[in-house]
C-alpha cells in the first residue's frame, strides 16, 4: 500500500509541473511516459499509478496559468472571460478556489455515479454507435453556429475542415509515426504552441490581489458540479467530444454565471479524467490521451479500477491543497513574473521534446498545426474547432468512409 502511495505523489508532483507550466498538457507526459517507464524499472501497474495521480493533479493545476496568465489549454480555454473578471477584481483567489470545489465536486460525485456508470455507459454506447455519427455531426453545427456572426461562422467551419483534414490525413498514414506518437507534435502545434506565441507579445498584469478569500460551499454549486460531472461521464461515451466543446454546448443553454461556470468547467475535466478510465474498462475505448496509453501497457479489469479510483481519491486531497497554495503563491507575485521569460522556456522545452521523440517530421507537423492553431486566435473563435482534427476523422469512421 505504501509503494501506491509514493507512486501517487510522484504522480501528483507531475501533475503540478504539467498544470502549472503554460503548453505542457498531461497528454504529452503520458505518451513520453510510454516511451520511457520500462527503462525506469516500472512495472505496469506503478507506471498507471504514477500517470493516473498526474492526471488528477493536472485536472486541478492547469487552471492557475488560466486565471492568472491568460495561458489556457485547450480544456479551459473558456475558463478565461470569467476567470479574467475575478482577476481584474482583485479577486483571482476566489476563482482558484471555485475551481478547486468544482474539480472536488466532479470527482465526488464520479465516484458516488461509480456504480450505475459500470451498467448506464456501455448501454449508451452500443444503443447510440449506429446513429453517433449524427449525434457528431449536430454537436459540430451548434459549436459552428454558437459564434453567432456570419463572418466567424465562416471561420469556425474553415477551421474545423482544415483540422479535419489534417486529422484524415495524419491518422490514416502511419509509415512514419504511430498513432501515439503523431497526436503529440499535432496537439502540442494545435493548442500549446500557438497559444505560446501569442502569449510572447502580453505581460502578466500587476493587479493587487486579495490573499484571503472564503468561498462557501452553496447549493446552485453542488447542482453546477453535478451537471458538469455528468458531462464529463457523457464525454466518456461520445467519441472525439472534448471537455471545451461540451462545456460550450451546455452552458450557454444552462445560462450559468461566472462563478457557476468555473465550478461547472472544472468538475467536467475532472470527471472527464475519471471516466476515461472507466470507459477504457465499460467498453473496452479510451476517451483521452492518458486512457490510450493507460490502455497500451495494461488490461485494465475490476480489481485494477477500484485501485485506481482510490489514487485519485488520494490524490485529490493532494491536488486541492498544491492548487489552492500555488494560487496564493501567485495572488501574491503574478505581477513580478517575467511571464515573457516563461512563455519562451516552455515553447522551447515542448519543441526539443517534439524534435527528440518524433524526429524531423514530427517538427514539421508541429509547425504546420502551430499555424493552423493561430487561425482562431487571429479570427477571433473558440479554439474548439480546432479539434476538428479528432472530430471529421471519428464521424467518416462511423459513417463507414475512409
Amino acid at each position: 500500500m505504501l509503494e501506491y502511495v509514493f507512486l501517487a505523489l510522484i504522480g501528483c508532483a507531475i501533475g503540478v509541473v504539467t498544470g502549472l507550466i503554460p503548453g505542457l498538457h498531461i497528454n504529452t507526459v503520458a505518451v513520453l511516459g510510454f516511451g520511457l517507464y520500462l527503462s525506469l524499472g516500472l512495472d505496469p501497474i506503478q507506471f498507471v499509478t504514477i500517470l493516473t495521480a498526474a492526471s488528477v493533479a493536472h485536472a486541478f493545476l492547469d487552471f492557475i496559468p488560466a486565471i492568472f496568465l491568460g495561458a489556457p489549454e485547450e480544456d479551459t480555454a473558456l475558463s478565461i472571460l470569467p476567470a479574467h473578471r475575478l482577476f481584474v477584481q482583485g479577486r483571482a483567489l476566489e476563482a482558484v478556489k471555485l475551481t478547486a470545489l468544482g474539480s472536488l465536486l466532479g470527482l465526488g460525485t464520479s465516484i458516488l455515479l461509480l456504480a450505475p456508470a459500470f451498467y448506464v455507459i456501455p448501454w449508451v454506447y452500443h444503443t447510440s454507435r449506429s446513429f453517433i455519427a449524427y449525434i457528431l455531426i449536430v454537436a459540430v453545427i451548434f459549436l459552428v453556429l454558437n459564434e453567432k456572426k456570419a463572418s466567424r461562422i465562416k471561420w469556425a467551419a474553415l477551421i474545423f475542415l482544415l483540422s479535419g483534414w489534417l486529422g484524415v490525413l495524419v491518422l490514416n498514414h502511419q509509415k512514419i509515426l504511430s498513432t501515439t506518437d503523431v497526436l503529440f507534435p499535432v496537439f502540442a502545434g494545435l493548442f500549446g504552441l500557438s497559444t505560446l506565441i501569442d502569449s510572447l507579445k502580453s505581460k502578466a498584469l500587476s493587479i493587487p490581489q486579495e490573499e484571503y478569500i472564503k468561498v462557501n460551499v452553496e447549493r446552485r454549486f453542488l447542482g453546477s458540479g453535478f451537471l458538469g460531472t455528468l458531462c464529463g461521464a457523457l464525454i466518456g461515451v461520445l467519441p472525439a467530444i472534448s471537455p471545451s466543446q461540451l462545456g460550450a454546448l451546455v452552458s450557454e443553454r444552462a445560462r450559468l454565471d461566472a462563478k457557476n461556470f468555473l465550478v461547472f468547467l472544472s468538475a467536467i475535466n475532472t470527471s472527464d479524467a475519471v471516466y476515461s478510465l472507466i470507459a477504457l474498462f465499460t467498453i473496452q475505448n479510451p476517451r483521452s490521451g492518458v486512457g490510450v496509453i493507460v490502455g497500451k501497457v495494461l488490461e485494465v479489469d475490476f480489481d485494477t479500477v477500484l485501485l485506481l479510483i482510490g489514487v485519485m481519491a488520494f490524490s485529490a486531497f493532494f491536488a486541492t491543497v498544491l492548487h489552492i497554495e500555488a494560487g496564493r503563491r501567485m495572488a501574491r507575485f503574478v505581477g513580478k513574473i517575467n511571464y515573457r521569460k516563461l512563455c519562451m522556456g516552455s515553447l522551447l522545452t515542448i519543441i526539443s521534446l517534439i524534435a527528440f521523440f518524433t524526429g524531423p517530421f514530427g517538427l514539421a507537423l508541429a509547425i504546420l498545426c502551430t499555424i493552423l492553431g493561430t487561425l482562431p486566435i487571429l479570427s477571433g473563435v473558440s479554439r474548439t474547432h480546432l479539434m476538428g482534427v479528432l472530430l471529421l476523422p471519428t464521424i467518416l469512421f462511423f459513417l463507414g468512409i475512409g
